[in-house]
């Protein structure tokens, strides 16, 4: 039952509490007023006297550290007087606030923000400025760190309070309010993108083009400057939105990339492998299936940055250690543990470490019977949750069926024979268990890579019916998943569902805002619609995210490229060939890349350095062949490109997009443009149809080497046939180069659309 107020405490900009009538109430100890402070902050439940001892006297002995509490707290109850028994509630154990008790400044705050009240949006505009949370209260140590974790989760739930507000407001053009609020949270932030994004949106509704202009330019500058890095792709279409009408729709953006030494405030979780204690190799399997099933239920059920798989399970053994995992993955804390079979009983152990201090926050063993595995992995999110003082949103955790378990788990064993999972094994378990939903997320992600990497067209349909259907049981069965928008994102036709596949891939970015797959297909959308610096903040994320896995840094090269950054890019590629010699994707990219850049001297020294990319070597060798033509200007190669595509009308009935350019170089435009007119791209609108080779997607026309393509406003109308002008115009996410070209690129789409 709650209490009613007692008395008003303010924590941003500094500590005070005052009773009712506003008479301040004094509390001298700074460790009195500190344990104020942190008793607020934690709600409910309060917390452990051993927890505020740890945090106040960590330099003192057991005992001396209780007396010390013991006097702390009578120091409160003489400074409240007959309030005390009002506001705390102190066990034998636990210490704290009681419910309603007191009114604080970020609780007026909360309510305020979301308040209609025009007396109400003014003071909390002012209070948007105000100064950090507990300002001034210097304590050293373990408080200090727990003070610096409570600022950064404020900071982070505020500023999500406040965008979910000015999204709202932008939606009902009220354009003075979101100037209100954002020009006095840039107070207390001047470098925080989003927000500055909707004030520049705010000042062009408003009829302050060049207020505006001087925010951005202003903003832009402080970036440089103090980190470094450019605006962010909000700030960018933000500043180019003159020529759109009405609100933007509300987007998921990415917040600009930073530079990579750079420290985050906010916790960054790696979920270690955990050791298979079994007694039997074999089950290897299970103990990382397990892991990797903790690993998705914290990021489910929890907003932290999770390290993902593909890059915290290369750390086993030796290279578990705390400064290790700080050390490569960037990570603040890790959790690692044990898993150990025997029959249908498992154990489970889980530490929770700090990796700077290298600290156990949290550790608990647990035995389960193998169909309560799903309710234990909440169980553990919502330990880490609590321990990083995090939100945890509780799942419907069924039972499941051991012998389903297991084959679940055997399915979803990474192979390298495989594309994705085992799709039989997947059958068999849903034969056993049709609702199962973890199983059918499988089943419908492993068809939706055969369809989309798979090569025979009639078997493409297939493997969508079957993913489709996969989908429809899923979420049948839990209305909650987010899967399935990831796999119709992912096998959606080339052409015309532009806007669809950033709508589903936003969707899943909305649930789980921290998943690197997620942001790589996010880039690759970006990237088909000549949205390249988007693009490469989508790869920057994941990059941070995943930074021992080879696609995201090769995907982050590319999208360094796509930019015009080559030094940088050749930099990434060079030190991926050194971890990964071997590495058939990242090497052909980097080739392929230095073409685009014309670094001849570079694919020589790519294309003789040691390892077998296995698979991509006739590609490579190709590529190579081309490039040292090209670097002296081979006679006839003009001709025979020209006559490569001219084949291409034969089968399959259209050009290779990724060709025009060079045509257009070498003087071959109008012919270029012949052999677009010429082709059939209506096969690109259908699900499953296969692009043609060598283009991966449409992202092919916006590479640094297409330039010559894009300066001759033909380029609108090969565009226009691909849908993408019709995208543009009705989006209003105008692609970089619209910006670089000499002819008025946005007025010839609108022309070509109405046509």
């Amino acid at each position: 039952m709650e209490s009613s107020p007692s008395a008003r405490i303010r924590l941003l900009g500094g500590f005070e509490i005052y009773d009712l009538d506003g008479v301040q109430i004094r509390i001298i100890g700074r460790r009195a007023r500190g344990l104020m402070a942190m008793l607020c902050l934690e709600g409910r439940g309060g917390l452990l006297r051993d927890r505020i001892c740890g945090l106040l006297w960590a330099d003192r002995p057991d005992e001396q550290a209780r007396g010390s509490l013991r006097q702390c707290l009578f120091e409160l109850r003489s400074a409240l007087g007959s309030r005390a028994d009002d506001i705390l509630e102190v066990g034998r154990e636990r210490v704290s606030i009681r419910p309603g008790s007191l009114l604080t400044d970020i609780d007026t705050l909360k309510v305020a923000l979301h308040s209609d009240d025009q007396d109400k949006m003014a003071g909390t505009a002012s209070q948007l400025a105000s100064g950090p949370l507990l300002e001034g209260m210097d304590l050293s140590g373990p408080f200090q760190e727990w003070l610096d974790q409570a600022r950064g989760a404020w900071e982070a739930a505020l500023l999500d309070e406040l965008t979910r507000r000015l999204a709202s407001l932008e939606a009902a053009s009220r354009w003075e309010a979101v100037r209100l609020l954002s020009e006095n949270y840039l107070r207390r932030d001047p470098l925080q993108e989003t927000v500055a994004a909707a004030a520049i949106r705010a000042d062009l509704a408003s009829g302050r083009p060049s207020a505006a202009q001087r925010r951005y330019l202003a903003i832009r500058q402080a970036l440089s400057d103090e980190l470094g890095v450019v605006p962010g792709a909000d700030l960018e279409r933000a500043i180019q939105a003159e020529n759109r009408a009405g609100p933007p729709a509300e987007r998921a953006v990415p917040k600009a990339s930073k530079p990579l030494s750079t420290p985050s405030i906010e916790p960054v979780l790696a979920v270690l492998a955990f050791e298979n204690q079994s007694g039997d190799p074999d089950f290897l399997y299970f103990s990382d299936g397990i892991s990797e099933e903790i690993l998705h239920a914290v990021s489910q059920t929890t907003p932290l940055k999770i390290i993902a798989r593909s890059s915290s399970f290369q750390l086993r053994g030796a290279e578990k250690s705390a400064a290790n995992v700080a050390d490569r993955l960037g990570a603040t804390h890790l959790l690692d543990g044990s898993v150990r079979r025997n029959g249908p009983r498992v154990r489970i152990t889980a530490q929770l470490v700090e990796c700077a201090s290298q600290t156990m926050l949290w550790s608990d063993r647990f035995d389960r019977d193998l169909s309560d595995v799903f309710a234990l992995q909440d169980e553990i999110s919502q330990a880490v949750a609590s321990a990083l003082k995090s939100k945890f949103a509780p799942r419907d955790s069924r039972s499941v069926d051991p012998v389903v378990l297991d084959i679940y788990l055997r399915a979803r064993e990474l192979r390298p024979d495989r594309l994705a999972y085992d799709a039989r094994l997947l059958g068999e378990a849903l034969e056993r268990a049709p609702d199962f939903v973890p199983a059918w997320e499988a089943l419908m992600y492993d068809q939706a890579v055969q369809a989309r990497y798979q090569r025979n067209t009639a078997d493409a349909g297939d493997h969508l019916a079957r993913m489709e259907n996969a989908a429809e049981r899923a979420l049948a069965l839990d209305p909650e998943t987010v899967v399935p928008f990831r796999v119709r994102a992912m096998t959606a036709a080339h052409c015309g569902a532009f806007a669809e596949r950033e709508r589903l891939i936003h969707l899943c970015m909305a649930h789980r805002a921290n998943d690197p797959l997620d942001l790589i297909h996010a880039g690759g959308i970006a990237s088909d619609v000549g949205h390249n610096r988007l693009a490469l903040a989508y790869a920057q994320q994941a990059f941070d995210l995943d930074p021992l896995n080879q696609v995201t840094f090769t995907v982050r090269a590319i999208y360094l490229l796509g930019v015009g950054n080559w030094q940088e890019a050749r930099d990434q590629f060079d030190e991926g060939l050194r971890r990964w010699p071997d590495g058939g994707f990242l090497r052909s990219s980097a080739i392929v890349g230095a073409v685009q850049a014309e670094d001849w001297d570079r694919v020589e020294v790519w294309a003789g350095a040691p390892g077998d990319p296995g698979f991509y070597r006739p590609w490579i060798d190709s590529v190579v062949a081309y490039a040292r033509e090209a670097r002296v200007a081979t006679p006839g190669l003009a001709a025979r490109f020209l006559a490569n595509q001219k084949a291409l009308l034969e089968s399959p009935g259209r050009v290779a997009l990724s060709h025009l350019g060079k045509l257009c170089q070498w003087g071959l435009a109008d012919e270029a443009f012949a052999l677009v007119e010429a082709s059939d791209f209506s096969p690109y609108f259908s699900a499953g149809t296969e692009i043609t080779p060598p283009d991966l997607g449409l992202s092919c026309l916006f590479c640094v080497d297409q330039k010559a393509l894009r300066a001759d406003p033909r380029f609108l109308r090969l565009c226009a046939r691909l849908g993408l002008c019709d995208y543009w115009v009705r989006s209003g996410n105008w692609p970089d180069c619209a910006d670089e070209v000499d002819y008025d690129f946005r007025a010839q789409a609108s022309i070509l659309v109405t046509v």
